[in-house]
């Protein structure tokens, strides 16, 4: 190779290589200067075993209890599995994800609700703080540090994630309905029980006893709709609730037995208690084995408000 193909290969080599510095790292340093680094960027999330949050003037969180996520303040509150999964799952994805400055006056930061209006919220381990950060949502993500001015877009679907009512596990009862043979109806003034009339099948058979009609047994044998007592074996094997209101016993009106329903079956004791209204159409009601506390609606309430004579 004679000396001009040498020069000409060197030329080549350098323009390959600057071609390659301002296409890639250049290119890359250039596109990122002057944009905000994320803030949360540090944050370990599998270290978080406690999250703190304050929406709309109410307090509430949710802590680590073995390998499960609870309510804080109740005794078995917990976290759906998915749900906690998904939030955790968003939480790592906003912790990788690019910010954008939105907006850096105090005074507009209302119009991106990470002020007092947004969501806030503490991470933390133990007694350390990992992260604290406001999560506003105005036609997109928008995040804050408490204190400071600025606002921060966010490449993350964190806007729902630490909503309450999302949260909350909100079922009460998920059973098989075909499996009740007994319900007993309780409220101040009167006390009867339906069942259903069971063909017992042969031991030698292998078959399994067949439920029929329900039919009333106590205080007295008296004939059942069977239409209107499948409305209450509904609500008694698959009920949800409505909403999930504060954890405090005062005013639901629970401790005066107003309305106390009982299924049981093959494996399936569900007893349901139902107070006083909350004042905006949805009644508190609570399971006879948890102190968890949830609103039904009227609608389910006046279903389990029956009589001897309403369910013929």
């Amino acid at each position: 190779m004679n000396k001009k193909n040498l020069i000409l290969g060197g030329i080549l080599a350098v323009l390959i290589a600057v071609a390659y510095i301002y296409q890639g790292p250049l290119k890359n340093w250039q596109s990122n200067l002057g944009k905000p680094s994320n803030f949360l960027a540090k944050l370990d999330v599998d270290q978080v075993d406690r999250i703190e949050i304050a929406n709309n003037g109410e307090d509430y969180g949710i802590e680590k209890s073995g390998d499960r996520w609870k309510i804080s303040g109740t005794k078995e509150f917990y976290v759906k599995d998915g749900v906690i999964d998904n939030l955790l799952s968003q939480l790592k994805a906003a912790v990788k994800a690019e910010i954008e400055l939105a907006g850096e006056n105090k005074d507009k930061k209302n119009e991106f609700n990470t002020d007092d209006s947004g969501i806030s919220v503490k991470l933390t381990q133990g007694e350390n703080v990992l992260a604290e950060f406001i999560v506003g949502d105005y036609s997109g993500v928008y995040i804050s540090k408490p204190g400071s001015d600025k606002t921060y877009a966010i490449k993350a679907d964190i806007g729902n994630i630490f909503d309450k009512n999302n949260l909350y596990n909100k079922e009460i009862f998920n059973s098989e309905a075909d499996k009740i043979a007994n319900i007993r109806f309780q409220y101040p003034n009167r006390e009867f029980t339906v069942e259903r009339e069971i063909t017992k099948a042969s031991e030698d058979s292998g078959a399994s006893d067949v439920l029929g009609d329900w039919e009333g047994v106590i205080p007295y044998k008296f004939r059942v709709d069977q239409d209107k007592i499948k409305k209450v074996l509904d609500i008694m094997s698959k009920l949800s609730a409505v909403k999930i209101p504060r954890q405090s016993f005062a005013g639901t009106g629970l401790e005066k037995n107003l309305i106390i329903i009982q299924a049981t079956g093959e494996g399936i004791d569900n007893t349901l208690m139902v107070g006083d209204d909350n004042g905006e159409g949805l009644y508190f009601a609570k399971r006879g084995d948890s102190d968890n506390i949830y609103l039904i609606s009227e609608e389910q309430r006046d279903v389990l408000d029956q009589t001897i004579r309403s369910l013929r």
